[in-house]
């Protein structure tokens, strides 16, 4: 605590000035709404106001009951129910009480309920059958609510309830593994909360465990979600940290009924449709199933303690999952006695081996009814993933080129609720979370890479980057109120986040070996041949070290979150509600400690451990909804949102500053040992000739602010009948300050031309410098500038199609016509001369070039899911009713245009040393798209009763039903280049332009089979 209090203490200003305004404002109220709102008039048979009424909901499931009194005008509300099913009664003198059962409250919910009392006797109730409203007329804000019957039942292809999220308008798959794209935006613009607290993992800037990145799958298991909402655009003040969108989860609790579940889920090759034709086709091979084996298997169990007063709930779920890795060598050796003997040196390490992804996730949870005022839960959450050989892989990277990839995480949560009045409340949330990502080695030799002809034959020894870790430990409090007065719902609070994180990145510590001579086997072999004058002879080596004095590889970019909001929820009139809220985030990131102390860079106005501390950033945000009719609502809402630098730029900053690690690079040079060796010391490689490789730096800009994001929406919402309502919406979010990384240390580029074969010659932009670009500031290379110079707008139209479950049927569409302009933001380019630099833009003085279409750009998409209960024989005897009833059949249809990419000519053209960005001359960003990707996900149950309360499942799932190959991958060169940085520089067409070259993993239809015992 006495930590909280320092940090506290050096923004007390600020804090001092928001609790003002809460304190006269007359309330606090959650960062997160997890809760839901009940509300409405209460009349009498004229239509006039009873204001005498009195109003109590009830938990059916719990028995928590809460009480409020209608005021003059007629108005109740009950904010901060717990989602789930309730009971409404509501008295007054001299009427008949009326009693309403059966109201289904979801998380975030905004519910407007009217009731009309008879006059009669106080000893007299009337229980009132109707269905709730399917629309909510008095919620301002746009968000999906994905419920737990949804959960429950549609098919999840690896069971992350997080892959429900692209069912909702405005999202879409990021171009990162496991992000999701909100309204255009980059994935670490988004957040996620369970149960009202922060779940993200700020280091990398996706969920805590970084669920859905390749590697563990989830961090909660799916059957321990009771629902979850996705809000897209535009959401009330009381949501923060989040440029794109907010999604906010509950996990369920124990209830007055004992129940649980044990389930199976099982996969197998032989379940699986052959791999895509065309691509066997073309390498004139026979389509196959690829091995694969794949469990997932667990239960749950949640009942009281005490009937009323305290409940449990206990859920696990484990996951083994395997599959192979074919050994082959990316390219033959020559029939040369020295490159055969290479081969020869390599052919043990050719060996096929597995990925495994083994995972055991753990959630315990207590809620206790302390008393009529107080409510205490507390849960704990536990996972644990072994990902075997995940941190390197590939048919040309041998076993002991990997290692290991583990996740541990662990949530500890405690929320205390308060009701001191029907118009009073108090909310206390604290949180605890740890998340360690340690990358484990396999060997502990250098790394070797054997190439042929420019080609990987073979990547050996210790991975380049591993041993690595990541831990990152959340501290989280809040505390607040809600106060209730006449048509006026006040709201404030504060939310403060202290991170801890070490990252330990030992980039090239263990040593590379670079045998690519025009004979890379042979080049091998001579290596260990004593008798070969060519003995120890390496085209290049490669090492790092810890700078003296410094913490080397190992660093810990720390900071603080402050959040803060007042919010004024305003019934002006029984069809008008106006939402106005004030919000205020900062971001206190902890200083780089180290200063290059050069003085080119000092003259060039440029500094590593500068560091601008943005904190000014005052969100204003406003909501309108309108009802002008009793099933029509109109809403429009418009707000500034701001988003989070992810601690993996600032660890870069850290410690890419020329002083921290320091890389050397040995060129044609005879080693003075012999493969796996390596040198111990700095001094050592020094006293063989080496010399320091030129430093690449990393700096954040020094008016670097934080990207936010201008989100405006219209949207029309209309019940056709009481359990199917159809909207339509434009949206527009307008991105600013968007983080990017940026290569300082360039010249001026200079217009050149390069020679087509048969075509007219092409101009382009080249930066100085012969084979290599001329960098002014002397004695560095690249000098990346962390900054907020990039800018995004989005457009989309939605129209949404919702029926809720009657009849036997319910089901969920959207279709969103949309549009993405950007110039290339991007927040997690850290890594120089590897993937991170296709993330940049491709002129860095002249960003304007890169404007074009974003890479989550989708002009089309349609999502639809449904569930069908097949129950239409009751009239049957029993024996008939058993096998034709008790089916269902749920589904998952997505149709979405293909994503766009660019005409790319793979190697530096202009001359700025990344090959990553370069694209063909006159052709602008991303001006070609790929093909649409058609999936369609089916699962059918059926049920048998073995009693009344216990039931079995049978379940069969298909993923991709149809098969269809969605093709995520194209020969995106259009030339192929010779004589690059030459007089004679020659481009020449490929006739091989625009073939597919690979294929989304849900290109292969996966049968899955299930068993569930459901009590």
């Amino acid at each position: 605590m006495s930590y909280l209090w320092i940090v506290l203490r050096r923004s007390r200003q600020t804090l001092f000035l928001l609790l003002a305004v809460s304190f006269f404002s007359g309330l606090a109220f959650a960062q997160q709404s997890l809760t839901a709102t009940l509300e409405g008039v209460i009349t009498d048979p004229n239509g006039a106001v009873i204001p005498s009424a009195k109003v109590a909901a009830r938990n059916s499931q719990t028995g928590q009951v809460r009480t409020s009194q209608v005021d003059e005008s007629g108005l109740y509300r009950l904010p901060l129910l717990q989602p789930g099913v309730y009971e409404l009664t509501v008295s007054a003198a001299n009427f008949t009480e009326a009693k309403r059962s059966g109201i289904t409250l979801t998380v975030g919910q905004k519910l407007n309920l009217d009731i009309a009392l008879t006059i009669g006797g106080s000893n007299e109730t009337i229980n009132i059958s109707a269905e709730a409203p399917i629309i909510e007329t008095t919620r301002t804000n746009i968000s999906s609510t994905v419920s737990d019957q949804q959960v429950a039942t549609l098919p999840i292809r690896g069971r992350n309830f997080l892959d429900l999220v692209s069912l909702t308008p405005n999202v879409v798959a990021d171009s990162r593994q496991g992000d999701l794209s909100f309204g255009g935006q980059r994935g670490t613009f988004n957040s996620l909360q369970i149960d009202g607290v922060d779940n993200n993992n700020s280091f990398f800037g996706q969920a805590l465990g970084r669920t859905g990145s390749g590697r563990a799958p989830y961090q909660f298991s799916n059957d321990a979600v009771q629902e979850f909402q996705v809000n897209t655009n535009s959401f009330s003040a009381e949501f923060g940290r989040a440029a794109g969108g907010s999604i906010n989860v509950i996990t369920k609790s124990g209830t007055n009924d004992w129940h649980g579940t044990a389930f199976e889920f099982f996969r197998d090759q032989s379940l699986n449709a052959k791999r895509p034709n065309f691509f066997a086709a073309r390498n004139g091979l026979v389509p196959v199933r690829e091995a694969y084996h794949f469990n997932q298997f667990g239960g749950l169990i949640g009942g009281p303690i005490k009937k009323d007063k305290a409940f449990i709930f206990f859920n696990y779920d484990g996951q083994r999952n395997t599959r192979p890795v074919i050994m082959a060598l990316g390219v033959a050796a020559p029939a040369t006695p020295a490159a055969q003997a290479g081969l020869q040196r390599l052919l043990p390490f050719v060996n096929n081996y597995t990925l495994g992804f083994n995972q055991d996730v753990y959630l315990t949870k207590f809620d206790w009814q302390l008393d009529q005022v107080n409510r205490l839960s507390v849960r704990h959450n536990g996972q644990r993933f072994t990902g075997r050989n995940l941190e390197n892989s590939g048919a040309t990277s041998a076993q002991e080129h990997s290692g290991n990839s583990n996740v541990v995480t662990d949530t500890y949560t405690f929320q205390l609720n308060s009701a001191f009045a029907g118009n009073f409340l108090n909310e206390f949330r604290a949180q605890v979370a740890r998340d360690n990502e340690p990358g484990v080695a396999n060997s502990d030799n250098a790394e070797g890479n054997i190439l042929q002809g420019g080609v990987t034959a073979l990547v050996i020894g210790r991975n380049s980057f591993s041993p690595r870790y990541t831990n990152e430990n959340k501290y989280q409090f809040i505390d607040n109120i809600v106060y209730t007065n006449g048509r006026h719902s006040l709201k404030a609070g504060f939310d403060i986040i202290l991170e801890e994180i070490e990252n330990f990145f030992p980039g090239n510590f263990g040593g590379r070996y670079f045998f690519q001579a025009t004979d890379g086997y042979a080049e091998f072999a001579n290596h260990f041949d004593q008798t070969n004058a060519g003995f120890r002879r390496v085209t290049r080596f490669q090492q790092s070290f810890a700078g003296d004095g410094t913490s080397g590889a190992l660093t810990n970019p720390n900071f603080n979150d402050f959040g803060f909001f007042v919010q004024d929820d305003w019934r002006a009139k029984s069809n008008l509600t106006v939402n106005a809220g004030l919000r205020y985030d900062v971001q206190v990131l902890k200083r780089p400690a180290t200063a290059n102390p050069s003085a080119t860079l000092a003259a060039a106005g440029l500094s590593t451990n500068t560091l601008n501390q943005d904190r000014n950033n005052l969100a204003p945000r406003l909501g309108v909804s309108w009802s002008p009719k009793e099933k029509l609502v109109v809403r429009a809402n418009v707000g500034l949102f701001f988003g989070r630098t992810p601690a993996i730029a600032l660890g870069t900053a850290h410690s890419n500053n020329g002083i921290n690690v320091i890389g050397v690079t040995l060129n044609n040079v005879q080693l003075p040992f012999v493969y796996p060796a390596r040198f111990p010391s700095l001094d050592a490689i020094r006293a063989l000739g080496g010399t320091l490789a030129v430093p690449d730096i990393f700096i954040f800009d020094k008016n670097y602010q934080q990207p936010y994001t201008t989100q405006a929406s219209l949207n029309l919402e209309y019940a056709l009948t009481n359990s199917f309502a159809v909207g339509a919406a434009y949206l527009h979010v307008k991105g600013t300050n968007l983080s990017r990384t940026r290569d300082l240390n360039l010249g001026t580029p200079v217009t050149t031309t390069i020679a087509v074969a048969g075509e007219s010659s092409l101009s382009f932009l080249r930066h100085p410098g012969a084979t290599a670009p001329a960098r002014p500031i002397a004695g560095f290379g690249r000098i990346s500038s962390f900054e907020g110079s990039a800018d995004s707008s989005y457009n989309a139209l939605t129209l949404t199609f919702r029926k809720r479950f009657a009849q036997n049927f319910s089901f969920d569409a959207n279709y969103v016509w949309s549009k993405v302009l950007d110039n290339v933001p991007d927040q997690t380019s850290v890594v120089v001369g590897g993937g991170d630099d296709a993330k940049q833009a491709q002129q860095s003085f002249l960003l304007r070039d890169d404007r074009g279409l974003g890479g989550a750009d989708t002009p089309h998409r349609f999502v639809m899911n449904g569930l069908w209960r097949l129950n239409y024989f009751d009239n049957l005897n029993r024996g008939a009713r058993a096998i034709l009833n008790d089916w269902e059949l749920s589904g998952i249809l997505q149709l979405t245009s293909g994503q766009p990419f660019n005409e790319f000519l793979g190697v530096d053209l202009n001359n700025d040393g990344n090959a990553r960005t370069d694209r063909t001359p006159t052709r602008a960003r991303n001006s070609l798209r790929g093909e649409r990707v058609e999936t369609f996900d089916a699962r059918l149950t059926k049920s048998f009763f073995l009693t009344e309360k216990v039931k079995l499942q049978l379940i069969g799932e298909l993923f991709n039903v149809f098969n269809h190959t969605n093709v995520n991958a194209y020969q995106s060169t259009l030339y192929r280049t010779t004589g690059l940085n030459t007089a004679t520089a020659l481009l020449t067409r490929r006739t091989d332009f625009l073939d597919p070259r690979g294929v989304a993993l849900d290109s292969q239809r996966i049968g899955q089979l299930a068993i569930k015992l459901i009590f």
